[in-house]
């Protein structure tokens, strides 16, 4: 008869769970461009949303779907740190089911809205994703137990979380820049809007990655 070896710790760990979101958060950008690249040959898009659009759609929408369901079962240390979570997920979520601007249909996503409609509710999402992502880094990771001393490496995080939530309002700032009439007549705004995302992803990684104590932990 054999015998059935039982998992020690069944239920994923919090720890896990914050480097998951973190690595799925930094592969999006490198996922859509190598899958764009070699099995459709693809340039980059004008945006990692319009990748909506083409052959890598479905990694596209599943890893934003999992980071996003990740998020909303995080359980973190205070009431407040569940709520950004909860909110950034389904946020994010939005994000997946509702696509951006695609002249090229006359219905789009999962509700078949019109392009124009899909879209604000995308930008709205996008917006509100990212924004809390640096609430979250700037106000959130940094909380520390004032019964404890603050270690160095807890000093050093900090400073970290503090850098990538500014690095990502940061270029949420050059992306509106970027939308308005005179730079987009003077600049190629496609390749700036798509390396810009690609910033805030992967600084939105990098604090989930610390916050999983990946690196620097104590």
């Amino acid at each position: 008869m054999m015998m059935r070896l039982k998992n020690s710790n069944p239920v994923i760990s919090f720890i896990n769970l914050r480097r998951l979101i973190g690595i799925l958060g930094m592969a999006l950008p490198l996922v859509c461009i190598l899958g764009g690249l070699f099995f459709a040959r693809l340039n980059i898009q004008p945006s990692i949303s319009f990748y909506y659009y083409t052959n890598v759609r479905d990694a596209f929408v599943g890893i934003l779907i999992g980071v996003s369901m990740f998020l909303i079962s995080y359980r973190g240390y205070e009431y407040i740190d569940d709520l950004i979570s909860n909110i950034t997920g389904l946020t994010g979520l939005g994000i997946a089911i509702f696509p951006c601007l695609n002249a090229a249909f006359e219905k789009v996503g999962f509700f078949q809205l019109e392009p124009k409609i899909s879209n604000i509710v995308h930008a709205i999402c996008a917006g509100a994703f990212f924004l809390l992502l640096a609430v979250n880094s700037i106000f959130i990771f940094t909380l520390t137990d004032k019964k404890r001393n603050m270690s160095k490496n807890k000093m050093r995080r900090n400073a970290i979380y503090i850098v990538c939530g500014i690095i990502i309002l940061l270029s949420m700032l050059f992306l509106v820049v970027l939308h308005i009439k005179y730079f987009q007549e003077k600049l190629d705004t496609n390749i700036y809007v798509f390396i810009l995302e690609t910033i805030m992803l992967e600084a939105f990684g990098i604090s989930w990655l610390v916050k999983g104590e990946t690196i620097l932990k104590d």
